[in-house]
């Protein structure tokens, strides 16, 4: 009888388990009423990178909601949320994204140490206090909070909800650029805020009374914190970009902080000063670890001849010209060579749509019918535009010479307009100055007096910035060599170089951000495999300047191609390689590779590119020749695939 009772049981809680729902609701504002007072933006470019994520992770379609401008005024968006509600149960997912202005307004309650409260911006809120508008449409992170409760309540600690949030809160300007919010505090004329420090985070995340016993875990990203402006990159807010980009990207059962971790890494190449931020409870599984886990596809959007095929993925993707592709039936779970219809070449990339040519037509002209799955990528596409200041240059033969060296070495081209550049280059009377475009971040400046030396010195600099950028961005997903890394802090006694303890990373974070003192702080690496099968690991060390050095090894830690080999399954702590810090003070990327063969950059970015001659390892190949400047397009492939799974992580070096 006992027997029967825990079968029962078990079948119960299976069906319940199968019977969970996954559901997303989007909200986009970018067209606002013109008498609001609120700029336009691009919030509606994120609606279509937002859904196609969930979509890839098994949210019906019919379950997400998407309200967009004039549907999202503060009762079209409270209804939203309580139709979503009416359908919840426990064990559901929610997922609810904002993309919008975000405002900081006076607090109305008493209950921020600030004096301020923070604000989404719906459709039908004004950007100024008047006598006829006192913020009554302005949704606050008070009423937000509540909301968030009743949720949370309503999934039960078997659910989850993750609330993405693409705004910023601040009250300063901004010297250029789209932002979603940079309006002054909305608050009467006579208002005074506290002299209180603002705090850490969004401060999106209110104190409210939840059901303790049984309430689901909940997880906000937020764009910016709520001190800062939040940039929108290439018509996209920065957030749902990096959001869709790291979700393209995952490897297999991560957390909610190891999601953030990637996005952190993706927003620092495209706003390094803006501090995107996590609250609530980050270490649960992201979405119970009922995720997709089948191989990476892309259906076809258009077939547009027998041979020539449409996908709606492109270089957000990863997917640059010249990359190859397999064609298989749709419903594959993974690549069979038997299996294959036929094969292509990406012969037009654009940002977020790519055309395929094929060598063998298609039978039917159904795109339903197909799959797309990457066979392997092309790693040509390193583009920097740089923006001469006609202003400042006047030297013809310094404008030619710029130009000619991207175009020679295929590292980009000279561009018209600032907007749309990745460097810009400047001259006062004694300099000229190179400043990164996303951040306005001067990275060099070069004495103008020293003539054909100063150009030299300027076409190495941008030579390093263009591959530094592009290796920050450079992806491998084959999640059999899945892998990952973080720093540990360390307790170390330089008097008697005696280790302490290993402590917890926690203790270093600052906004979910590696923070360490020179002369302070000290750390070890803990790598943990992933896979199945043994792989070999190399990190690399990325500065703002694009330069590149070794992490591990390196001169103080010159490991084996066996020590660096991690058995399947195995975390390891090698406590042997302690890293100290110093100056300058900025953000920088470590990049990690793994592979089945051993991975060595040392000698490459110490020789520059000479030192991995008899390299078998294509990996070592393609950033040696990312460093060999010649005629012909160096850098654009290699021979042999470049097979293997990179991860990243930022860390930031701060003063005492």
């Amino acid at each position: 009888m006992r027997i029967n009772k825990l079968f029962i049981t078990a079948l119960l809680f299976s069906i319940y388990s199968f019977s969970a729902e996954k559901y997303g609701l989007i909200i986009a504002i970018g067209e606002y009423p013109a008498k609001t007072g609120w700029s336009s933006i691009s919030s509606v470019n994120d609606v279509p990178l937002i859904k196609q994520s969930l979509l890839n992770q098994n949210f019906k379609e019919s379950n997400i909601t998407t309200l967009i401008n004039e549907q999202a005024t503060k009762k079209g968006i409270l209804d939203a949320i309580h139709a979503v509600k009416a359908k919840l149960k426990e064990g559901d997912i929610l997922v609810i994204h904002y993309s919008g202005h975000g405002q900081q307004i006076f607090d109305d309650n008493g209950d921020e140490i600030d004096s301020k409260d923070e604000s989404i911006v719906p459709y039908d809120a004004f950007v100024r206090y008047t006598h006829n508008y006192k913020g009554e449409n302005h949704l606050r992170d008070d009423e937000l909070a509540n909301i968030i409760a009743s949720v949370r309540n309503l999934l039960g600690k078997d659910g989850q909800f993750l609330f993405l949030l693409d705004s910023c809160h601040s009250g300063s300007a901004t010297r250029g650029g789209k932002t979603r919010g940079g309006e002054a505090t909305f608050a009467p004329d006579n208002w005074k805020p506290s002299k209180n420090e603002n705090p850490n985070g969004s401060d999106m995340v209110e104190a409210v009374t939840l059901n303790t016993e049984n309430t689901a875990p909940f997880v906000m990203i937020s764009g910016a914190s709520a001190n800062e402006l939040n940039y929108e990159y290439e018509g996209f807010g920065s957030l749902s970009f990096a959001y869709s980009k790291a979700m393209n990207e995952l490897g297999s059962d991560f957390t909610y902080r190891q999601l953030f971790s990637k996005i952190a890494a993706k927003m620092n190449v495209i706003s390094p000063k803006q501090n995107p931020t996590i609250e609530g409870d980050i270490d649960y599984k992201l979405f119970k670890g009922e995720y997709v886990t089948q191989q990476k596809y892309y259906p076809l959007k258009k077939i547009l001849r027998s041979d020539v095929i449409k996908i709606q993925a492109g270089k957000l993707q990863g997917l640059f010209k010249e990359t190859t592709v397999n064609i298989l039936p749709a419903g594959t779970i993974k690549v069979t060579p038997e299996a294959i219809l036929a094969k292509g070449t990406v012969v037009l990339a654009n940002y977020n749509q790519s055309n395929i040519k094929l060598d063998t037509p298609l039978k039917t002209d159904n795109s339903q019918d197909y799959w797309v799955f990457i066979d392997e990528k092309s790693y040509g596409d390193i583009a920097l535009k740089v923006f001469l200041d006609n202003n400042t240059i006047t030297s013809q033969t310094f404008k030619n010479e710029i130009s000619s060296f991207l175009e020679t070495n295929k590292l980009g081209e000279v561009v018209e307009s600032s907007i749309n550049s990745s460097v810009i280059i400047s001259k006062t009377e004694n300099n000229y100055t190179l400043n990164a475009t996303n951040d306005w971040v001067e990275f060099s400046k070069n004495d103008a007096s020293r003539g054909d030396n100063t150009i030299t010195e300027i076409k190495q600099q941008l030579f390093n910035y263009s591959q530094g950028a592009y290796l920050k961005a450079l992806a491998l997903g084959n999640k059999k060599y899945e892998f990952s890394f973080r720093l540990l802090p360390i307790e170390y006694d330089v008097a008697t170089e005696e280790y302490g303890k290993i402590q917890e990373p926690e203790l270093l974070l600052k906004n979910n951000i590696f923070t360490v003192k020179p002369g302070v702080d000290n750390a070890v690496i803990e790598v943990t495999n992933h896979s199945t099968i043994p792989v070999y690991f190399s990190i690399i060390e990325i500065n703002s300047k694009g330069e590149i050095a070794t992490f591990m090894p390196n001169d103080n830690c010159t490991l084996n191609n066996n020590e660096r080999l991690i058995p399947a399954g195995e975390t390891m702590v090698f406590k042997d390689c302690l890293f100290s810090f110093g100056p300058p003070y900025e953000k920088l990327m470590l990049k990690g590779f793994a592979s089945n063969t051993p991975i060595n950059f040392e000698s490459t970015v110490k020789t520059r590119g000479a030192g991995t001659r008899g390299s078998l390892n294509p990996l070592e190949q393609f950033l040696a020749k990312t460093y060999t400047q010649s005629r012909g397009g160096a850098a654009s492939k290699v021979s042999g695939k470049i097979d293997g799974f990179s991860t990243e992580m930022i860390y930031e070096i701060v003063e005492e």
